[in-house]
C-alpha cells in the first residue's frame, strides 16, 4: 500500500519526469557522424531551416571546424525566422580555439531565444576562409526535437546575409555552416505550483503521523 506522502512524492516525480526537468543539458542539433566532404565557405552564408515540435531555448550558436584544431578566423553564426528580416540573435565566434569544441562545431552562449512549434527558423553562419560541410541524412544524427526541412546559402560575396536561396535537391539537409544547442524550456508556473502543494501535503501527512 503505498502511503499519501509517498504517493506526493511519486506523483511528483511522474510531473517532472513527463515534462522533461531536470534535463538542463546542452545538445547539438545535428550531431556529425563522419564528414563525406568538404569546400570552400567563402562566399556564402551558409545555413540550414528547421522547425522544433515542443518549446525549446536555443542557447548557443556554432560553426563547422574542419580540423577539429581551432578556427582560423572569426566566423559570425545568427538565428532567424525562415521567413526572413532581421536576425533575432547573431554571434560572433572567435578565431582560435576559445569557443567550446561539441563534435566538429565550436559553440558560443547567446541569450536565450524561445524556439516554439509551428514556426520555421533560420540558422546561417559566415566563415571567410574555413571549409564547410553537409548533412544530408546519413553522416550525422539530428536531435529529436527538432526537424531538419533544408539546405540555405546566401548570394555570392554578400559576407554575413540571410541566407535566401535553396534548390529542389536541399529537402531534409543542411549546410554547415551553422548549429545550434537547445534545451528545453522550464516548467510553467502552474506545474511548479502543483509540485509544491504535493510536496507540502507529503510534509502535512509525515507531521500528522
Amino acid at each position: 500500500m503505498i502511503v499519501p506522502h509517498k504517493f506526493a512524492t511519486l506523483a511528483l516525480a511522474s510531473l517532472l519526469a513527463f515534462a522533461g526537468f531536470p534535463d538542463t543539458t546542452q545538445a547539438a542539433v545535428i550531431d556529425l557522424t563522419h564528414v563525406d566532404f568538404e569546400f570552400d565557405s567563402s562566399p556564402w552564408t551558409l545555413g540550414w531551416t528547421f522547425a522544433v515540435h515542443e518549446p525549446v531555448f536555443a542557447h548557443a550558436l556554432g560553426v563547422y571546424d574542419s580540423g577539429q584544431d581551432g578556427l582560423a578566423d572569426s566566423a559570425q553564426v545568427g538565428l532567424w525566422l525562415a521567413t526572413g528580416g532581421e536576425p533575432l540573435t547573431t554571434v560572433i565566434i572567435p578565431a582560435g580555439t576559445d569557443a567550446t569544441l561539441d563534435g566538429f562545431f565550436r559553440f558560443v552562449p547567446i541569450s536565450p531565444v524561445v524556439l516554439t512549434p509551428g514556426v520555421e527558423y533560420l540558422v546561417g553562419a559566415s566563415s571567410p576562409g574555413e571549409l564547410a560541410t553537409s548533412f544530408f541524412g546519413d553522416n550525422g544524427v539530428v536531435d529529436p526535437r527538432v526537424t531538419v526541412i533544408e539546405a540555405r546559402y546566401s548570394s555570392e560575396w554578400t559576407g554575413f546575409a540571410f541566407p535566401e536561396l535553396t534548390d529542389s535537391t536541399s529537402a531534409g539537409g543542411a549546410l554547415l555552416g551553422a548549429n545550434l544547442r537547445i534545451t528545453p524550456v522550464p516548467l510553467p508556473a502552474g506545474l511548479w505550483l502543483f509540485g509544491g502543494g504535493l510536496i507540502s501535503l507529503a510534509a502535512w501527512t509525515r507531521r500528522k503521523r
